[in-house]
């Protein structure tokens, strides 16, 4: 089987899971190693670093943050940051995940996660949310600009570390899934992939 059918069997079971904002261990076993088993032999260059952050990022949806990790660290570009970033934001280092997205600039998929997240926040029901400083918090960072990764990870670090507040922690965590799907789908356009990997709605 090569890699464009296993890929997209690994895609379509693994992207329907929302990741947690804090996971304490991979979700399936198996899963890590099928994307183990992704070969990126026959990728050069820039479409190879592409190709490894397609399998970081599935990782990432199986909750695999060492594995995950390992992969990022090998890809020396802005999508690379990006997932490392969001590896770190997922295990608690917070300012080490800043550092990361300091690292990946205006990514291309800040467009649109803006527009993804403003769906998102309209069809939320805000007075699900009981902590009204975090609720307020979310509601700025709703109507504000164009996607800023930085709030976005104090906002989950308020919820995390503090809050836990329940509809909020939803909120965040289908923010994180639009996030991370958009980021794999991008990954994987940009190693050579044609056509949609991923649905993002």
């Amino acid at each position: 089987m090569g890699w464009t059918e296993s890929l997209n069997r690994l895609a379509a079971s693994l992207t329907e899971h929302r990741p947690s904002l804090y996971p304490e261990e991979e979700r399936d076993d198996l899963a890590d190693i099928k994307i183990g088993k992704l070969s990126v032999e026959g990728f050069t260059g820039e479409s190879r670093s592409y190709a490894l952050a397609v399998k970081a990022g599935l990782h990432l949806f199986n909750e695999s943050l060492d594995r995950s990790h390992d992969l990022a660290q090998e890809i020396h570009n802005p999508t690379g940051s990006y997932w490392h970033g969001i590896m770190h934001r997922m295990e608690g280092d917070y300012g080490n995940a800043k550092y990361w997205f300091r690292l990946v600039g205006q990514h291309p998929v800040f467009v649109d996660l803006e527009e993804a997240a403003k769906q998102a926040f309209r069809s939320a029901d805000w007075s699900e949310i009981k902590n009204a400083p975090l609720r307020e918090q979310l509601q700025s960072f709703a109507e504000s600009g164009a996607w800023d990764p930085y709030r976005f990870t104090d906002l989950v670090e308020q919820q995390v570390t503090r809050v836990r507040d329940e509809a909020a922690e939803r909120l965040l965590m289908h923010i994180q899934w639009l996030e991370m799907k958009l980021l794999l789908q991008y990954s994987y356009a940009q190693s050579g992939g044609e056509g949609r990997l991923v649905e993002i709605g």
